[in-house]
């Protein structure tokens, strides 16, 4: 079984609630870290969170999976189907990143955008072409990305311009969309960050026209990780994912409190 179908293994057990294989499936000194919290160190720990989050989002279900694997790691991106407190459906877009030892998650992180994320015009344009592109190498794709990242982190912006397409998208989990090298930019330099340390890329898994960027400001708390598309070798699009509660962001602060009970309406 390669490391891919264990994954995929994982996520069937989750959109069936199969909680004994979840919890099997994990070693048993796994690390989880979620943008939901807190971090969790044991297979036992990672069980009875998994039992809460299937409660939360009742009906879970991993579709539009999009994978990169990368030696003993996998990262998947992909949209989760659930319903909320209320019963209401919502979607919410996911990276998950799993290192894998013996078929075994011994490490797994889950970031997060912000509930029911709609892309306007220009982000679905851009899209289509980055969905549309076949093409690429992995090794050239990660030298891209990486020195892109490197480039706006440190404020290097001429050099970062210099690997965009002409018409980028940021789609940011939190803070919005934007459009544009220069507006992208400017939505980066305005998001909050801590008095103190620095932000700095931690790691880089590419295939041969996506990637994933992790940026971390302690290497002990993963912060955010960017899905980042390119076409003809630019990057095209950015979509932005967060630990939320790194970020000081409730996962739930406007979904509600404790799930509504279904109940029979019995007769007068």
């Amino acid at each position: 079984m390669s490391n891919i179908d264990a994954v995929n293994a994982l996520l069937t057990a989750i959109n069936f609630d199969r909680f004994a294989e979840i919890e099997a499936r994990h070693a048993p000194d796994v690390l989880f870290t979620s943008f939901r919290g807190p971090i969790l160190r044991s297979s036992t720990e990672v069980g009875d969170w998994q039992r809460t989050f299937l409660r939360d989002y009742a009906d879970c279900n991993y579709s539009d999976l999009e994978y990169v694997e990368q030696d003993d790691s996998v990262v998947v991106r992909a949209t989760i189907d659930a319903k909320g407190y209320d019963w209401r459906p919502f979607t919410q877009r996911v990276i998950e990143v799993f290192r894998m030892s013996d078929e075994e998650i011994a490490e797994r992180r889950l970031y997060g955008m912000l509930r029911n994320t709609e892309l306007d015009k220009p982000a679905n344009v851009a899209m289509e072409n980055a969905l549309g592109y076949r093409g690429g190498s992995a090794s050239a794709t990660k030298i891209t990305v990486e020195t892109a990242f490197r480039a706006l982190l440190t404020g290097d912006l001429e050099t970062a311009k210099a690997l965009f397409h002409e018409k980028p998208v940021l789609i940011e989990g939190v803070y919005g969309l934007a459009a544009g090298f220069d507006n992208i930019a400017g939505l980066m330099a305005a998001i909050p960050r801590p008095a103190f340390g620095v932000a700095h890329v931690s790691a880089v898994y590419a295939a041969d026209h996506t990637a994933l960027v992790e940026v971390s400001i302690d290497a002990s708390r993963p912060r955010a990780a960017s899905w980042v598309r390119l076409v003809d070798g630019k990057i095209i699009i950015i979509e932005t994912y967060w630990m939320l509660r790194e970020i000081g962001v409730s996962p739930d602060q406007s979904y509600g409190g404790e799930r509504f009970m279904k109940s029979p309406i019995q007769p007068i």
